[in-house]
């Protein structure tokens, strides 16, 4: 399906690359990549070293978009589950994707006030 659409968009780059050399670019050069698209086994693959680069667990969203569900939650499930009753869990990825959400919905004006306390904050 990827490829399909790729093709009904011809001006924006489209190309296919293996998990293990996906990886490797991420770590490499990270900015290279302004989307990545997988299925969910080389997603969470590619979340985990995302979090790894991005400063942790706490700061990474995410989002599955299907094509008729969205789900818009933290981009790492099941970790820290150790800092339950803490108070130590950062709180920004689901902010972040709580942002993505309210723009996927069409309402950037919520999305920018929760997007520049988040970057006010940080």
């Amino acid at each position: 399906m990827a490829r399909e659409t790729a093709q009904r968009f011809p001006f924006i780059k489209y190309e296919e690359m293996i998990v293990d050399n996906c990886s490797m670019q991420l770590v490499k050069n990270p900015s290279q990549f302004d989307v990545l698209v997988a299925p969910n086994l080389y997603g969470t693959i590619i979340a985990n070293i995302s979090a790894g680069i991005t400063g942790g667990v706490g700061m990474t969203p995410g989002a599955s978009i299907g094509q008729d569900y969205a789900l818009f939650s933290q981009g790492m499930s099941h970790t820290g589950l150790g800092l339950t009753g803490k108070n130590q869990a950062n709180p920004t990825a689901i902010l972040v994707s709580s942002v993505m959400m309210l723009r996927y919905l069409g309402l950037p004006r919520f999305a920018d006030q929760i997007s520049s306390a988040i970057n006010s904050v940080l």
